[in-house]
């Protein structure tokens, strides 16, 4: 997967989590300054990667996201190739 094509799969996840279908993170963005998004969305975006992308976040990597482009490097990295 492209990072572009893992940018829109994880705004769309990102959307059906929090339930609003006009957010659109940019890379800069703090995970606290998303719209609709907090600890408890954070859990469910992780079960939604993990059964969509087929990839299984560790703990470690998951405390180590603060900003949506920590999210993109990480998806990328675990899914180049596919």
């Amino acid at each position: 997967m492209t990072l572009a094509e893992t940018h829109i799969l994880l705004r769309e996840l990102l959307r059906e989590v929090v339930g609003d279908p006009t957010v659109d993170p940019q890379p800069d963005d703090f995970e606290a300054n998303i719209p609709g998004f907090d600890s408890g969305s954070k859990i469910q975006l992780i079960l939604a990667i993990e059964e969509r992308i087929g990839v299984r976040l560790r703990s470690r990597e998951v405390d180590s996201l603060r900003r949506f482009g920590d999210w993109l490097v990480l998806l990328q990295s675990r899914t180049a190739g596919a």
